[in-house]
């Protein structure tokens, strides 16, 4: 028995336009897109780029487009006719592999970071709001902008949801100096008060956790 797995293909280097390529696997119980990568690479065709690091839904690395939505790859089961692209909306290396430095060197001077303060080497102790919580289950898989029908990398000056994730964090944090509310709404958040259309892979409610506590 056998499944036939689709995965979109593309180098940044070559150029050219993307295209399908179809992988057969041998069929194994609850085998994951990872895995299917990794048979792929190590069985079928060792020039497929994509990215992994915890293997366990931890680190953000593996997201991917998986039939039109964004998903870890390490957490996904693998499904006959299934289609695998890479995030949309972001800069592509190649296959399945964004660029990360580049989105991450793009947002450096927006101080996604609590500022130096006199007093740092003392203990502080951070108490989450409760309800804010599940502002910290973001790792940074960057499916979030691929969702979001306003972004687009380089392209213009939204700055997409991920932002706005850190920003909220940053504006519950006691030690934060800056005013997030009004630095996001510099970055464009009235485009998102009413939108409601990108998606969270780890269950953040980006509206309600995020987007209208910075709009507040």
């Amino acid at each position: 028995m056998s499944v036939t797995v689709a995965i979109r293909r593309y180098n940044s280097e070559t150029g050219g336009e993307p295209e399908w390529v179809n992988y057969t696997l041998p069929e194994r119980d609850r085998m994951s897109v990872l895995e299917a990568f990794m048979h792929i690479y190590e069985n079928v065709d060792p020039t497929l780029a994509f990215r992994f690091g915890c293997r366990f839904n931890k680190c953000g690395l593996c997201a991917v487009e998986v039939d039109g939505r964004p998903r870890m790859a390490c957490f996904t089961e693998v499904k006959d006719g299934m289609k695998i692209a890479v995030l949309g909306r972001m800069p592509v290396i190649r296959d399945l592999v964004v660029d990360r430095a580049a989105f991450f060197t793009a947002l450096r001077e927006l101080q996604l970071y609590i500022p130096e303060q006199e007093d740092a080497g003392h203990t502080q102790i951070i108490k989450e709001p409760e309800t804010h919580k599940k502002l910290l289950l973001c790792v940074e898989c960057l499916a979030c902008n691929s969702t979001c029908p306003n972004f687009e990398f380089k392209k213009n000056p939204f700055v997409g949801p991920y932002v706005f994730v850190k920003l909220a964090q940053l504006h519950f944090d006691p030690r934060n100096t800056i005013d997030r509310r009004r630095q996001a709404k510099d970055l464009g958040i009235t485009a998102c008060t009413q939108c409601r259309k990108c998606y969270c892979i780890h269950g953040i409610n980006l509206h309600r956790d995020a987007i209208q506590i910075l709009s507040a």
